[in-house]
């Protein structure tokens, strides 16, 4: 046993590796707290006599720390406080019959110990300040989240009540249809008073849709004269009076003459005012003459309007 300790190099523990993360200044301190250990006097358990080949432990115990954490200081992992660091320097010193016999003086050891730690407090500055980059990255992530999710609830109410009044209007026109299609006889007693629906012609219907066409006509030369004259306040005021008094089969009339003399304008904001002027239940009656007779896009756009107004 006596033999296996002698051929050990003695102190073999202060060469370890040093840790991965060690920087250089921790591996500064780290090299000069290896050779103060180197000078200390360890000995036997019944204080006889100085050990040549101390263990670790033995060294650990010899200098009142444990064992793992003077492990951490000679590879460099930790920085020992100021408190452990005087302590080891002067047990070693003590040991070694003085600071002159150590090799490393006090002044040099604290020295070597304040630039780690400032290397340390700068690593972990720069960690905070990652951190704290890091923080505001995601309080900007879940405030964006928020608005987004907001908006999506926003659009998504909207869609709804789109879709609400886009039913309504649809089984409102289904129910015109049906009513129309159905013939006087099925009317209710107040659909009997109420303005005649819009059909496509037929042979009886042949005097009043003349007349209808006639009447739209007029209206459509007298909004060209007024327009070939510069007076766009007295257009708008016929398209508001035609709107006030003409029917659904004279409006369908109207938008058609008006399309097909190239008078998109005229017929733009003829639709545009019916729409926002007339009752639901007109809207809807000429809506349906409009697509019926083809004018498709003029139907919609009456719908839309109608629809906007809301």
């Amino acid at each position: 046993m006596a033999a296996h300790s002698s051929s050990r190099q003695p102190f073999a523990w202060t060469e370890k590796d040093f840790h991965d993360d060690a920087s250089p200044g921790k591996r500064q301190l780290a090299v000069a707290l290896r050779e103060v250990c180197r000078h200390l006097a360890i000995r036997s358990a019944d204080g006889s006599t100085v050990l040549t080949h101390p263990t670790q432990a033995q060294a650990a115990k010899h200098l009142y720390i444990g064992e793992s954490s003077l492990t951490r200081y000679l590879t460099g992992q930790y920085v020992p406080s100021e408190e452990t660091t005087i302590s080891i320097f002067e047990t070693a010193s003590r040991d070694a019959g003085g600071e002159q016999c150590v090799g490393v003086t006090k002044a040099r050891l604290l020295e070597l110990r304040a630039l780690a730690e400032q290397e340390r407090c700068g690593n972990c500055a720069r960690h905070r300040a990652e951190a704290r980059a890091a923080r505001q990255e995601l309080k900007a992530s879940v405030e964006a989240q928020k608005r987004l999710t907001k908006e999506a609830e926003d659009q998504d109410a909207e869609l709804r009540t789109l879709r609400r009044r886009y039913s309504a209007l649809k089984q409102e026109t289904l129910r015109i249809r049906e009513v129309t299609e159905a013939g006087p006889q099925n009317r209710r007693p107040e659909e009997l008073d109420a303005t005649p629906l819009p059909v496509p012609p037929r042979d009886g219907d042949r005097q009043r849709s003349m007349k209808d066409v006639s009447a739209a006509q007029r209206i459509t030369r007298r909004a060209e004269e007024l327009a070939g004259g510069g007076r766009p306040d007295r257009v708008l005021a016929l398209l508001r009076h035609t709107v006030e008094a003409c029917t659904s089969q004279e409006m369908a009339l109207l938008v058609a003459l008006l399309r097909s003399k190239g008078q998109d304008e005229l017929a733009g904001n003829f639709v545009h005012i019916y729409a926002r002027d007339r009752s639901d239940r007109d809207v809807l009656r000429a809506a349906l003459v409009l697509h019926e007779q083809d004018v498709v896009r003029d139907a919609e756009a009456l719908l839309r309007g109608a629809a906007a107004r809301q």
